[in-house]
């Protein structure tokens, strides 16, 4: 063998070691969500077809519902301010987490895409007796969840309100990177992962608002599979752009609020005006100094208007 393979080789041997390295440090996935756990994690949970959901659901049951659905990564927790408002205004109010998100379950799937997220939202509105017209909120990927659920099962809903909807994936190196296979799953824990535990000082205007970000964000990390979850429905979302389904609902001619941070680096400003010419009939609020979750950031100014919208016959 010669000098040249030699150092190649050794070359290749210390970066596997290094990579190897990386990863025992970085991925933090070493509990596994069963029964177990989630009795010392505490909560209301439901076994569904597609597997276990992780949900709140309070309120007095005569009053109109308001179902929040969230976006890409945070949990039920990012409507905290919403719905301590909702109650206080006598709302019945149902959050969840997302299939691979929060304490729900990690499944197997052939892809974390939104059908996947509609059919979860539909079966755990049957499984809870939820059967009137339901208000619906839907933050980022959660507003694209909205919008094709609504179109789909329009009976079950009667107002729908967005913030900052996702219309079209932004373009992100890290979003092409984990489309490689194999790739994509080291990315996914030793980069994607650590990104958003500390990704604050990107998702709001001033990261004041939500001083306890990574504290929060945290505990869903630790269970087997949120990484790939992550990866699974990135994968999905490449590239895509929901025109379509926005300009259905606003056939619907369904009541549409919709919020945006001024200041948002996530999902840009402009991508407003899309949703706007798709949806004409949606009432349109700029929200100044806040980014990607105005509603948390701002809830003086967003939780006054979103009451007006929910009480307005």
């Amino acid at each position: 063998m010669s000098k040249k393979i030699r150092i190649i080789l050794t070359g290749l041997l210390m970066l596997g070691i290094v990579l190897a390295g990386v990863y025992v440090v970085k991925n933090k996935e070493t509990k596994q969500l069963d029964a177990a756990t989630r009795a010392q994690l505490g909560g209301q949970y439901i076994q569904l077809k597609n597997g276990v959901v992780h949900y709140e659901l309070q309120g007095d049951k005569s009053q109109p519902t308001v179902v929040l659905v969230h976006g890409f990564s945070s949990p039920l927790y990012v409507f905290d301010p919403t719905v301590d408002f909702l109650l206080k205004q006598r709302f019945r109010v149902l959050r969840f987490d997302l299939f691979g998100r929060g304490f729900s379950d990690r499944i197997e799937a052939s892809d974390y895409g939104i059908d996947l997220y509609v059919e979860q939202l539909h079966d755990l509105l049957i499984a809870l007796n939820i059967s009137a017209p339901v208000n619906i909120v839907g933050l980022s990927m959660g507003g694209a969840i909205v919008t094709h659920f609504t179109n789909k099962y329009p009976e079950m809903i009667d107002k729908v309100a967005l913030v900052a909807p996702l219309f079209e994936t932004p373009a992100r190196p890290e979003v092409t990177l984990v489309k490689t296979p194999g790739l994509g799953e080291y990315l996914g824990k030793v980069v994607l992962v650590p990104k958003f535990i500390d990704g604050v000082t990107e998702t709001v205007f001033d990261p004041r608002s939500f001083p306890d970000w990574s504290e929060k964000f945290s505990p869903q990390t630790e269970y087997r599979g949120f990484s790939d979850a992550m990866v699974q429905t990135a994968r999905f979302l490449s590239g895509k752009n929901f025109k379509t389904e926005y300009e259905s609902l606003g056939a619907l001619k369904k009541p549409v609020l919709l919020f945006w941070g001024r200041q948002d680096s996530v999902i840009p400003f402009s991508d407003s005006e899309r949703v706007r010419q798709a949806v004409p009939q949606s009432q349109f609020h700029a929200i100044e100094q806040a980014g990607h979750l105005p509603h948390y950031e701002q809830p003086k100014q967003v939780n006054p208007i979103l009451l007006s919208f929910l009480q307005t016959p």
